[in-house]
């Protein structure tokens, strides 16, 4: 698939199959991701990635818990309330996978980086049939000392973003979106 088709094809997976990305699938996902853009080449990106299924589902739990106790600090969550007491609803999208990305905060351009890695790691798993969904509920779970202690993160590393992953269940229909707002062109 050249880069065209897939960033004109790519959408959010949320429903996965079971077969296994590999060790090998996940090293060259990597790669690809830290060929991104770096702000002063300071490449501050880090990575956690998921295996367990067992492990996801506790995370989805405490997740789905923390967001429903916090909805008023947490407001641009308010319009998922219905699915934080549906126990049916996963937010983590029953991902057999979840690649954490971390930015190193010594860089001033840690988020836009690993941002930036993200886009290529997404795009990459696109052509390989590998759904990605970046998970904005996990964020304030995921970026605990107790977990950043659990998965040695190092302190100074802060949580850009949670991608639930996996072999799509099927082929979904290219994204249709809004023209580009074009403030000034001259």
């Amino acid at each position: 698939m050249d880069i065209l088709e897939c960033i004109n094809n790519k959408r959010s997976g949320r429903s996965y199959t079971d077969q296994e990305i590999t060790d090998e699938t996940f090293n060259e996902l990597l790669n690809l991701g830290v060929k991104a853009s770096t702000g002063s080449n300071e490449q501050p990106w880090g990575f956690v990635i998921i295996k367990d299924k067992e492990e996801i589902d506790k995370l989805n739990d405490i997740t789905k818990k923390y967001v429903a106790d916090n909805l008023e600090k947490l407001p641009y969550f308010k319009q998922y309330e219905s699915w934080l007491h549906n126990p049916k609803m996963s937010l983590l999208n029953r991902s057999p996978y979840l690649l954490l990305i971390f930015g190193n905060t010594d860089s001033h351009w840690h988020v836009y980086d690993c941002t930036l890695a993200a886009g290529n790691i997404m795009l990459a798993a696109h052509s390989m049939g590998i759904g990605t969904c970046w998970v904005g509920f996990a964020e304030h779970v995921c970026n605990t000392k107790e977990f950043k202690e659990k998965y040695n993160v190092p302190e100074n590393y802060e949580l850009v973003t949670t991608l639930s992953m996996g072999y799509m269940r099927k082929e979904l229909d290219p994204p249709v979106r809004k023209e580009p707002k074009v403030f000034y062109c001259k």
